[in-house]
């Protein structure tokens, strides 16, 4: 019995026939995914193995071609997930009892346990009117605690974080505290040179998701311009059997290879950062016009590649299961992203198509002729 393949190929079918809007994913090219079910797939890359010598070319590589990418002095690819970036930051840069500020899991703060590691966890305030920190605010915060780090970054990232302004409390309070940069979801955007530039406004680590707006396999980067913090982190992130396995034992060969072709696509696809940005301006301004309820009006609704419905809880989780039954796919808070949709090929000009879609949906319900519609759609829209 077949039982895995058979669920393989729904799957496969559910999603080559549906339009994906979930900010959180993307779209391997053939390439990558040929590399994720190479031989690769199966083997390790210590010296301690022979037969090994082309995958360290392969993680040098990589390595290589994610410090131009991202114009970093160092670069660390053997994260297998974004939450273990965050993990090593955490250890590598605090210590038991200390306070990690960051952005409350209700505005998209990732949902970190801090206390789990004992740890102590300090929200941020938060501007409404953009779900971006208030540094303002967050002025009160540095001088009544002792803030050991500062990660700024969240989930709901439609506007830039303030990078100089933390950097600014941090030496008016005269805190030995880091202040590092989370950029799982707009990571892609970050390395077209778009959106903002942590490293160069001050961030002393930057670091997040291969997956998401970046259109890379599932896993993690961590980049700094600081040797200190680089041998630090590597301590927990790469092999080293002298002082032990920290948070990473197999990188996962194939991974590494999948995410430097993904590189190097994206190298000769510089453009692509500016093209999700606007596509998400251009779809939630359609959205918001046809009667849908967008948030950020006033202030052009978003400069990433997300969208945020203002849409109470339950009635965002009931659009996304009615849009779901007619093949498009967005997640059941009312966020949208336009990543995938890009890196996939679609035309500036259906994204109004798209909306309409959308606003039928919201207005009158799931019905057969949606259905039709959107399966017409897909079949103009390429795979990479």
């Amino acid at each position: 019995m077949k039982r895995i393949e058979t669920l393989i190929k729904k799957h496969q079918k559910l999603r080559e026939r549906g339009i994906n809007l979930i900010a959180s994913e993307n779209y391997l090219s053939l390439r990558a995914r040929k590399a994720l079910a190479s031989d690769l797939a199966g083997r390790y890359h210590s010296d301690y193995y022979s037969g090994s010598k082309y995958a360290r070319e392969i993680i040098e590589t990589t390595e290589t071609l994610t410090k131009k990418l991202f114009r970093a002095k160092y670069a660390i690819i053997t994260p297998l997930s974004g939450n273990l970036c965050d993990l090593a930051v955490l250890f590598a840069l605090t210590q038991p009892n200390d306070k990690v500020a960051m952005l409350p899991f209700s505005v998209g703060g990732y949902p970190l346990g801090i206390e789990l590691f004992h740890r102590q966890r300090m929200n941020l305030p938060v501007d409404e009117q953009t779900l971006t920190p208030d540094a303002k605010s967050a002025r009160r915060l540095y001088r009544k605690h002792n803030v050991k780090l500062t990660i700024l970054g969240s989930s709901f990232i439609l506007f830039p974080h303030p990078v100089k302004e933390f950097l600014q409390i941090l030496k008016n309070t005269h805190s030995e505290g880091c202040c590092v940069y989370d950029g799982s979801h707009i990571l892609g955007l970050l390395a077209c040179g778009e959106f903002q530039d942590p490293l160069r406004e001050g961030a002393e680590i930057l670091f997040g998701s291969t997956h998401k707006s970046f259109y890379g396999p599932q896993g993690g980067i961590v980049l700094t311009n600081s040797k200190n913090h680089y041998t630090a982190l590597k301590t927990y992130l790469e092999l080293d059997l002298k002082t032990g396995i920290g948070l990473i034992d197999n990188i996962h060969l194939n991974r590494i290879a999948a995410l430097g072709i993904a590189i190097e696509e994206m190298l000769k696809d510089r453009s692509y950062g500016r093209r999700v940005i606007q596509n998400a301006q251009t779809l939630a301004h359609a959205l918001d016009n046809f009667g849908v309820p967008v948030k950020f009006r006033k202030h052009g609704y978003t400069r990433s590649h997300q969208i945020l419905l203002d849409l109470p809880p339950k009635r965002a989780k009931h659009f996304c299961n009615e849009l779901e039954k007619v093949g498009i796919f967005i997640d059941i808070g009312g966020r949208l992203g336009t990543a995938e949709i890009t890196h996939r090929g679609i035309e500036p000009s259906l994204l109004v198509h798209l909306a309409e879609l959308i606003t039928d949906v919201f207005k009158n319900g799931v019905r057969n002729s949606i259905r039709e519609k959107v399966l017409r759609l897909i079949t103009t829209i390429s795979h990479v």
